[in-house]
């Protein structure tokens, strides 16, 4: 990989961009004369939001970008797979299926708990029902979109260019996604090698990172090339003594 073609840090900068959108956004009102009361403030606030959102998470790629360079020193590298075509092209099959159950189920959680929490709120403030209506509306749009948006950019990668992984001790580059369970807060969960799931062995990968109501988790699924199980195992085993405290995972 091209290091200087870093995505995560093109995304960086993206936001960087969305962070100026939104300082535009707050002096709009003050520029245009509107008034605070018809609109201006809630403007403002809304600029306000789009920068601070824009802030975190332009810091968060930015990190990311660092991190995606050291990950692909040539001096880190446990090891670097690509993959014959055929082999990809299960892969991505593999992944999009289930990929594609883990993201339904997840909505359908976040569904759930919001209809019961703005339910509760409208019950309580009774006039203002429409407004936690309108919100209830507004998290299951954001959330079904950005589910549906990003699992299909994931599958349309894949489908787009023959894979190829890069693992190291504290994160692995899959195909131009990085997981990474050392640094951010994140830490590694389990990780094992499976070596009789399906027609094709992997190294499955679960971590978590910090959220504002806990942890988040994640799952990363490597393929493992035909005559490349030993070097997989001895990976697992690696990692696994590096961040866990505790046995791996039992082989599948």
């Amino acid at each position: 990989m091209d290091i200087n073609n870093n995505p995560d840090r093109r995304t960086a900068f993206i936001w960087t961009g969305i962070i100026l959108v939104g300082i535009i956004i707050i002096f709009i009102p003050s520029l245009t004369g509107m008034d605070g009361f018809n609109g201006g403030f809630a403007l403002s606030f809304l600029g306000g939001f789009i920068s601070l959102i824009g802030l975190i998470a332009a810091i968060i790629y930015f990190r990311m970008a660092g991190i995606l360079d050291k990950t692909v020193k040539k001096e880190n590298i446990l090891v670097h797979w690509t993959y014959a075509p055929e082999e990809w092209k299960t892969y991505t099959k593999t992944e999009h299926k289930e990929d594609t159950s883990t993201r339904k189920g997840l909505f359908l959680m976040v569904l759930v708990i919001s209809a019961l929490v703005c339910g509760v709120m409208a019950a309580v403030v009774r006039d203002d029902y429409l407004i936690f209506f309108l919100i209830f509306l507004g998290i299951v749009a954001i959330t079904g979109i950005t589910a549906l948006a990003t699992g299909w950019s994931n599958y349309r990668n894949n489908q787009a260019r023959l894979g190829e992984v890069y693992i190291t001790l504290d994160g692995l580059y899959l195909n131009k996604q990085l997981h990474v369970w050392k640094g951010l807060g994140n830490s590694l969960e389990a990780i094992a090698f499976e070596e009789e799931y399906r027609a094709q062995p992997r190294i499955k990968v679960d971590y978590s990172s910090p959220a504002r109501t806990g942890r988040n988790y994640y799952t990363a699924r490597v393929p493992v090339p035909p005559g490349q199980e030993e070097v997989a195992r001895k990976i697992v085993a690696e990692i696994a003594a590096a961040h866990l405290n505790r046995p791996l995972a039992a082989n599948i």
